[in-house]
């Protein structure tokens, strides 16, 4: 049975309220003034106490404050006859749960302690969040009471933007660190839900040592849609760029080869990545490691189904995916992708990689954009006239970044064969 205290220096509303609450098959104990509740709050334990602002000896705010600040933590329902909104403000900031103005018909009263009741029972019942003084890391994804957080142990934050967040996490029955990217609520829209979904289909297809493993994909108790992945130690190309200006010929041809056989892996499972950079490129460990690359965000990929509705409607004319300084030309126009559209962008990667700058700059977004379509990038040596570059490796970007898609590589596999080649080849 449900014990409640009743607190109130009013014996006729005491009464009243005591007889009500009886009848609904509450246990209920009185106090007629501050003190008196205080020694029963020490003493013995509730359910829910109703609490009279005004009450003689210790004011009923007073109380909640000391009994708060003493780590009290049963429901309390204020009852006061201050109607301005400032005190009802300053009654829930001293920790009052609810609040009740006077006067009130009992049936209100009834439906505030049912609410109050329901909502302490969902919060005991609420799973306990793993590790220890990582709570500023769980309110940063209000993450307490979720089951998420009973499951991976939240560790840190790894980076976040304006629609999401991504955690370094721990599986403790396994032992294993994982990321978990989580979309942020209150920034949903229909087409970040749907890219953040079709990430999660298109990558749970793939089964490659170089594209990043997603384990887990669902919705919090808090409506908030996570992805559990594989965590990635390491840097991303973007970064590695940022501090070495450029790769070494050799070190660039084993990363590109390695990510040509990730993406040939996708295309063959039907998706596209169309968005291939740097930045979506992680090295893990020592590049001389076989499989050192992970290929990072899938969350503009194309799962190369003709025969679905969504396949339908991401092929639509005039729609534009993809960053601007890596586009294929049909991105540009908005013209349906397939496969070649990935071996363009993965071109103006490989050439950046190697001389340290994106195939084509401007002055704005849409000048990179325009001459992806209507301009040649220069050749390697126009664009770093003091580093040398094999022939091959010239001619083999210039077939990549070709505007018309029929004469690029045809390929990821294709591609591959070509850059061993280079890779192979004897120095001149």
């Amino acid at each position: 049975m449900t014990r409640i205290l009743l607190v109130d220096d009013d014996p006729e509303l005491r009464n009243l309220l005591n007889g009500w609450l009886v009848s609904e098959d509450y246990q209920v104990q009185t106090a007629e003034n501050g003190l008196t509740a205080w020694q029963s709050l020490q003493n013995q334990e509730y359910d829910l106490v109703i609490l009279d602002w005004d009450l003689p000896d210790l004011k009923g705010i007073d109380l909640l404050r000391m009994y708060r600040a003493g780590g009290g933590n049963t429901p309390v329902l204020f009852l006061t006859g201050r109607e301005e909104v400032d005190d009802k403000s300053l009654g829930l900031d001293a920790g009052a749960d609810d609040y009740l103005t006077k006067p009130f018909h009992p049936k209100e009263l009834s439906s505030r302690l049912r609410a109050l009741l329901r909502r302490t029972q969902a919060q005991k019942a609420a799973p306990k969040p793993l590790g220890t003084n990582n709570m500023a890391v769980l309110k940063k994804g209000n993450l307490t009471g979720t089951t998420l957080a009973a499951h991976y142990e939240f560790l840190d934050v790894l980076g976040e933007g304006a629609v999401g967040v991504v955690f370094r996490a721990r599986n403790p029955h396994l032992d294993k660190l994982v990321a978990i990217k989580m979309l942020n609520t209150a920034q949903l829209t229909d087409e970040i839900v749907a890219r953040f979904e079709r990430e999660a289909r298109a990558v749970s297809r793939l089964d490659h040592p170089g594209i990043t493993a997603i384990y887990d994909f669902g919705v919090t108790e808090h409506n908030q849609r996570y992805m559990v992945m594989e965590f990635v130690e390491g840097q991303s190309l973007d970064a590695v760029l940022e501090a070495q200006d450029f790769l070494p010929l050799p070190r660039a041809l084993q990363i590109s080869i390695q990510i040509c056989d990730a993406m040939a892996h996708a295309h063959h499972k039907g998706v596209l990545h169309r968005d291939l950079k740097p930045s979506n490129i992680m090295l893990k460990g020592d590049a001389e490691q076989s499989h050192s690359v992970k290929i990072l965000d899938f969350g503009l990929a194309k799962l190369n189904d003709k025969n679905t509705a969504e396949a339908a409607v991401l092929t639509q004319t005039g729609q534009v995916f993809g960053s601007p300084m890596y586009m294929s030309p049909e991105q540009v126009h908005g013209d349906p992708t397939d496969e070649r559209s990935d071996i363009y962008s993965f071109g103006c990667l490989i050439y950046e990689a190697v001389t340290g700058y994106p195939p084509l700059l401007g002055k704005s977004a849409a000048e990179v954009m325009y001459k992806h379509i209507a301009e040649a990038p220069p050749s390697l040596v126009e664009m770093r006239p003091e580093l040398s570059f094999p022939d091959n490796l010239q001619l083999l970007l210039s077939k990549t970044l070709e505007k018309d898609c029929s004469k690029r590589y045809q390929s990821m596999l294709e591609l591959k064969g070509a850059l061993e080649n280079v890779a192979t080849a004897p120095a001149p």
